[in-house]
């Protein structure tokens, strides 16, 4: 309260009055209240300026705040001066001036600082802000600094100097440098030891002996110093990767509190006295956080820390709360409804509840601020760890610093994973921005672009006005995009695939008509078709209602068409400089938007590149309920299998007993994934998938090894997109009791054993925890669960694995969507087949994607009694088939193993097939063609091959495919709901482009692939001297495999091998075949060899990465499996033994793994394995039943030196297989002199007038370029000077060109021919010559064009070179 002086100090008085304390004297003669704010107790008379400001404060009436400190709420309320936030106010405040700008603190650093908020040293000074007691000091190099440097080089944490000069090394160039010697510091004259070892004593120069000489010495000084910064980098990635998820326990708590003590004043149940904040140690935690949300603290908190601080407690709080914080724990607070927010007139003995949700309700938003800077820190030191691991593998560091770099990978994907998953909002002010992640696999939205968000607005409080939401496209706006507004008070769905702008205005729900809460809106694109999709949940007095629109775009254009190097996702606004498409420039938006999906993956507003004018504690996020919409009301969790929950010390909430039980409740659709696993060293209990049935192994250190169950039971098959409860129950320490969906299955006996665990995996586990497989191999297989869990109890107890602090991304809800199979893979077998009301013949529109390594294959079939309708490859070209009427792709490379878009439609009019947006073929519909009746009775359809065609089934892969339907919207078929699934898988892809060569010649003329890269040189040089590279090479006994599915090399087995003390059994005798392996390729078979029967076999190939032994002899096989990937492009040396039933698996000297493979008793143990032997991959129908499909086809990638027993193989028969080539890459196509050639087009017709153009870089000094071949004549173009030969079956003549230098020079040349009738021309670079051949029949040279060579029955010229381009 302030009281006021009442003295008048009449005119004329002879005694003048003195004003009291805080008042001064006017002109007037009136005593008037100082304007001091509270800061000054006394001001000058007349002018009331104060007097002596405290506070911190300044000017003439105390209403500026001194240098460092800024205007804001103090402790009691009131607006005072409290100490700039840069980067920890009173802890660690370093700024000469701060102010907030236009909502955000901006710190005016001292000298040495730099950063946002003064959190670093600046160049050429050291420290760290962030540690209290800490500070940046100049960096001291002794004078010995590179001088061209403005600033002396040091570590900006260490002050280690980083260039020292002048022959001087150490940590402040103290001395010289090895090899030199004198005196760093003063005379500064380090001189070169004069000595045959090159070392000597650093100060006298006296010659050491060389057992003297440190081993350090000889190592690389640089990668020491790396390995430092490393372990460094490491150690700080695993703070943040805990912090993270786990913020401290105490400061969470004591955060806690304070808002209980909140809730409980406003609830007025009990008083001040009786506050929990009373609790040991929360003052200090609570003044940290206030810290952290305000930017600035109050004195009381900062003497209170200062004092506190004897443990480190503070630093470790104030660490997790400024730059490590807790993204995960309190994400489920957001699930809580806001309506228990407004729960105040509950009676006292309900007080607990309430308060525990209004709790939640407001840290969840204080935790949106955390999680935002946690991910800011995630922006900046990623990029620093990925450029110092780049650094560091560079060196070719020995194992453990590898093991280091791939643990800091993990650390990294975990972190990006986490920030992925924050399902919390943002609110945007109508100036801010957010810049997001892109998808990581962009050539998915190229087909299907799906986006899914909660957008909630307030009509009441801001007037509806047309505003840009979000915008996915280039950064200029001049490409494809997509985008969605608000405009004309419709939510509006807008994009463009090349050609006309496309809005989908939502007219049905006016944006003004929408509740003030979370809505949920979804846009999607499939082609040329979209839909916008809004659900607004259900309220008190109404159902949840949900609103559809639907368009199309223009033209026929249907793929979005984006550059993954320029494309950009904004959120809410966009920064200066970015310019947007027309129909989405509008004001930015006002509102709070929750992100939740792109194409089905989880993706979240805080996984930003980078954030403009976002205020998260000026802007607080809006808290959702999450349970408003129907689909999300059953509490489950989602695993997209890179994630895991776990669940420390889980006796806390039940112990092991008589009866010890665990429940889960699964639902997915993948083949492999684990479900539970608990480990304590060499002791493990794994529940998984395995291809799709459930497997229990487990081993408490029994003497006669784990336990099994692996039976290939139907009730145990539990991938079919259903929720099975699955149990397991441990009863009397002696047996396993295994349920399925309360049913049970099997019970093992086990010695009596106590379960010896305490913590339990659910979905997956870190590869820390893995690597134990390389003594069990039974875990080296495991894979992440991909699908959803709806709940998990111990000892019928539930948990809340969202809370659990060592959860790893997973996130909450179990989207439809998951459970969709959109992909599937071919074998040439396969087929999927169901029934739609559809007429192919008549009105019809499919699409899909598709991708293959085979020139031929059927896609997709109807058949309707004889008419039938088709789309099929043939000949690398698509074919479509309406009742006989066939439109054919122009081009013929569609088998190059990338993926291709093909769109099919059927109308009145025509027939039109279009592919990739650029291939487009019609014909008119035939006036025979009848109509059929459009009934609406279920119509068989095949995707893949028909058991009713007689068109070869097709190979590869089917994605996002549609067909028109009667009964439904155009929408991506579902292959998961097919009744028909033949042999087909429904997870991986494993088609992959071809490698780096054409075809080469093989004994059964099986036809290699085209590639578009090609090796510059080729050391297997025929013909005339030319100039090699010394760059690239084809090793010998070094090929490449994966040219098509079955690309491979037969081995015979050489005669040792098959007599009988060589005899290949796995049950009797010992063998070792060792071979070396390099590709990028996850999947892929590299050696098969079997019996007749193919029950006792042994296969070596990659599944995920992996590398994975299977093998029987006779029995039941079994698998080991390496725990670390393999597909890194680099040469891997694998050892395979056999010994007996003993199956060894030795991969780059250093892992081995192990295991034995059952006996089938009742066979002969000496089965044996015949040749041949397949490397590479194994011919059709091969290996089906005993290697997982994904990695049945060839391996694309490069084997060498395969070797059995030691001794080299005789000469294969070849398959499609080429030399694997190492060195530099260019653009063209490489021809071998061993015989390849391109057949250009089958339909592709020289004429008599035409140009044709090439560039070539020869690499021997004759061959054939190009031939076409007719009945009546020829026409050839040859490489030996430069030579066109001309037949028209009557006459030949021809021209030539030599070249004043060698054409085989290792340099491009470009030949062009131009034929006119008898008149053909031919130039060579600039060069050129030209002949007029005699009068003749009229030839067209209607046939096949051969490139680069001929079948021998054509022409026997073979060429070795490489072509660029054929124009």
């Amino acid at each position: 309260m302030v009281y006021y002086n009442t003295d008048v100090i009449l005119p004329g008085a002879d005694t003048a009055k003195v004003c009291g304390k805080g008042f001064f004297l006017s002109e007037r003669g009136l005593c008037l209240p100082c304007n001091c704010k509270g800061n000054a107790d006394h001001c000058q008379d007349i002018t009331g300026v104060c007097i002596n400001c405290k506070n911190h404060s300044t000017g003439d009436f105390c209403e500026h705040c001194e240098d460092g400190f800024l205007l804001g709420a103090g402790p009691n309320g009131r607006r005072s001066c409290q100490p700039c936030a840069c980067p920890l106010a009173c802890l660690s405040s370093f700024a000469v001036h701060c102010d907030r700008g236009t909502g955000s603190l901006r710190c005016k650093c001292q000298e040495g600082y730099a950063g946002h908020s003064c959190e670093r040293c600046a160049p050429g000074y050291y420290g760290n802000p962030m540690v209290i007691g800490s500070s940046c000091k100049r960096c001291d190099c002794s004078g010995n600094s590179d001088p061209n440097l403005i600033f002396n080089e040091c570590h900006n944490v260490t002050g280690h100097c980083q260039h020292c000069w002048g022959n001087t090394a150490g940590a402040n160039c103290e001395r010289c440098a090895p090899g030199f010697y004198g005196d760093a510091i003063t005379a500064k004259n380090c001189r070169e030891c004069e000595c045959e070892s090159g070392h000597c004593d650093m100060h006298t120069g006296e010659c050491l002996l060389e057992a003297a000489i440190s081993l350090c010495n000889s190592c690389d000084e640089c990668t020491w110093s790396l390995i430092g910064d490393l372990r460094i980098s490491n150690k700080t990635l695993d703070q943040l990767k805990v912090a993270v998820l786990n913020i401290s326990t105490g400061a969470a708590a004591n955060d806690r509190i304070k808002y209980y003590n909140y809730t409980a004043l406003r609830l007025q149940v009990v008083t001040p006295h009786t506050l929990l904040f009373q609790q040991a140690g929360s003052v200090d935690t609570l003044c940290i956080f206030e810290t952290t949300n305000t930017g600035f603290v109050s004195d009381l908190c900062c003497s209170d820390l200062r004092e506190s601080d004897a443990n480190g407690f503070v630093q470790r709080a104030i660490s997790a709360a400024n730059v490590y914080n807790n993204i995960i724990k309190y994400i489920h607070d957001a699930n809580i409804t806001s309506r228990t927010t407004f729960n105040l007139s509950q009676k006292a003995q309900e007080v607990f509840l309430p308060v525990r949700l209004w709790d939640a309700v407001i840290y969840s938003v204080k935790s949106n601020h955390y999680a935002y800077v946690a991910v800011e820190n995630l922006n900046i030191l990623v990029p620093e760890l990925l450029d110092k691991l780049r650094v560091v593998e560079q060196k070719k560091p020995v194992n453990n610093v590898t093991t280091n770099i791939l643990r800091i990978r993990e650390l990294i994907a975990q972190a990006r994973s986490v920030a992925k998953k924050v399902q919390v909002s943002m609110k945007f002010s109508g100036q801010s921005a957010v810049e997001v992640h892109p998808h990581t696999n962009l050539d998915d939205l190229k087909t299907v672009t799906s986006i899914s968000l909660f957008i909630r607005v307030d009509p009441d409080k801001d007037p509806i006005e047309d505003r840009f939401i979000l915008y996915l496209g280039d950064r200029n706006g001049r490409k494809d995009y997509m985008g969605l507004a608000i405009k004309n008070d419709n939510l509006v769905y807008v994009y463009n695939l090349g050609g006309e702008d496309v809005e989908i205005p939502l007219g049905s729900k006016p944006v003004s008509q929408w509740p003030a809460v979370f809505n949920y809106v979804k846009v999607e694109r499939l082609g040329r078709h979209g839909k916008v999709f809004l659900t607004i949940p259900s309220q008190s007095s109404s159902d949840e209602q949900k609103f559809i629109q639907k368009g199309q775009a223009p033209g026929t254009d249907s793929l979005f068409d984006i550059d993954p190097n320029d494309i950009v996702f904004f959120v809410g606004g966009v920064p200066a400089g970015v310019k947007l498409p027309p129909p989405l420039s509008l004001a930015p938006f006002v509102g709070c938007i929750e992100l939740e999906s792109i194409n089905n993956d989880v993706i979240s507003l805080y996984n930003f590149k980078e954030t403009h004018q976002m205020d998260m504690v000026a802007s607080t996020p809006c808290p959702r309920y999450k349970l408003a919409f129907s689909q999300s009301r059953i509490a489950s969790y989602l695993f997209d299998g890179t994630g895991y929950a776990l669940i420390n010390d889980i006796e806390r909430r039940g112990k092991f007993g008589v009866v010890t039980r665990f429940d889960i409740s699964v639902r997915t659709v993948a083949n492999d994934g684990v479900l539970l696993l608990m480990v304590n060293g060499l002791k493990f209990f794994l529940l998984e998938l395995k291809n799709g049935y459930l497997r229990l192994i487990y081993d408490f250190g029994f003497s006669g090894g784990p336990n099994r169950l692996e039976e290939k039971l139907p009730v145990l098959q539990i991938n079919d997109a259903k929720y099975h409860e699955v149990s397991v129950i441990y009863h009397q320490s002696k047996k396993v009791i295994l349920l399925v969906d309360k049913g049970h299955v099997k019970s093992i006996e086990n010695p009596k054993t106590t379960l010896p665990f305490s913590h339990v995996y659910i979905g997956g586990a870190p590869s820390n925890v893995l690597k134990i497989s390389v003594y069990r191999t039974e875990l080296a297989t495991v894979v992440g669960l991909k699908g959803c869990v709806k709940g998990f109890q111990f000892q019928k107890k539930d948990f809340n694995l969202l809370e659990e602090p060592g959860t790893i991304g997973i996130s909450s809800g179990c989207p439809e969507e998951s459970f969709m199979s959109r992909k599937a893979y071919f074998i040439g077998e396969s087929y999927l087949g169901s029934t739609a009301k559809t007429s192919p013949f008549d009105s019809f529109e499919g699409g899909m994607n598709f991708r293959t390594l085979q020139p031929s294959g059927l896609l997709f079939y109807h058949r309707e009694g004889s008419d039938e309708f088709s789309i099929a490859l043939e000949n690398g070209g698509v074919i479509l088939n309406n009742r006989g009427t066939k439109v054919k792709s122009h081009k013929k490379q569609y088998s190059d193993g990338r993926t291709h878009f093909l769109v099919a439609s059927i109308n009145n009019q025509r027939y039109s097939l279009m592919i990739d947006d650029k291939d487009k073929q019609e014909k008119k519909r035939p006036p025979s063609a009848s109509r059929t009746s459009s009934d609406s009775t279920l119509k068989n359809f095949y995707f893949g091959g028909s058991p009713h065609s007689s068109l070869k089934n097709f190979t590869g892969c089917i994605s996002y495919a549609y067909i028109s339907r009667l009964e439904r919207d155009i929408e991506p078929e579902d292959f998961q709901r097919y009744p028909e699934k033949v042999k087909v898988s429904l997870q991986e892809c494993p088609v992959r482009r071809p490698p780096a060569a054409l075809q080469s010649q093989n004994p059964r003329g099986t036809r290699g692939e085209h590639s578009k890269k090609h090796n510059s040189d080729d050391p297997n040089t025929e013909g005339g001297s030319c100039s090699q590279s010394p760059i690239s090479r084809a090793p010998q006994r070094t090929f490449h495999y994966g040219g098509f599915s079955h690309s491979r090399h037969h081995y015979s087995l050489p005669q040792h091998a098959l007599d009988h003390r060589y005899e290949w059994s796995f049950c009797v005798h010992r063998w070792h075949l060792s071979l070396s392996l390099r590709t990028i390729s996850s999947f892929g078979l590299m050696v098969y060899v079997c019996d007749m029967e193919e029950r006792s076999f042994m296969a070596l190939y990659l599944a995920h990465g992996r590398l994975e032994l299977t093998f029987s002899a006779g029995g039941d096989p079994v698998t080991i499996s390496s725990q670390n990937k393999y597909n890194d492009g680099k040469w891997h040396n694998v050892d395979l033994i056999g010994d007996g039933n003993l199956g060894r698996l030795i991969i780059d000297g250093l892992t081995l793994l192990e295991t034995r493979a059952p006996k089938d008793r009742g066979t002969n143990s000496s089965s044996q394995l015949q040749g041949p032997l397949y490397v590479g991959g194994v011919p059709p129908g091969k290996a089906q039943r005993n290697v997982p499909t994904s990695s049945l086809h060839s391996i694309p990638g490069c084997l060498r030196n395969l070797q059995l027993d030691g001794e080299w193989l005789p000469a294969p028969d070849s398959f499609g297989v080429v030399p694997c080539f190492s060195g530099s890459f260019e653009e063209g196509t490489y021809f071998s002199t061993k015989g390849g050639h391109v057949l250009l087009d089958d339909s592709f017709h020289l004429g008599l007038r035409f140009e044709l153009q090439m560039e070539v870089r020869p690499r021997v000094d004759s061959g054939l370029l190009l031939h076409v071949r007719t009945v009546e004549g020829y026409f050839s173009l040859f490489l030996h000077q430069a030579i066109v030969l001309v037949n028209d079956g009557t006459h030949e003549f021809f021209t030539k060109v030599v070249p004043k230098h060698s054409l085989c020079t290792g340099t491009w040349h470009r030949i062009t021919v131009i034929r006119k009738a008898n008149v053909v021309q031919l130039a060579v670079d600039l060069e050129v010559n030209h002949v007029v051949g005699p009068q003749g029949p009229n030839v067209n040279y209607i046939g096949p064009v051969w490139i680069g060579g001929a079948p021998s029955k054509t022409i026997h010229v073979h060429t070795s070179f490489s072509l660029a381009t054929v124009l």
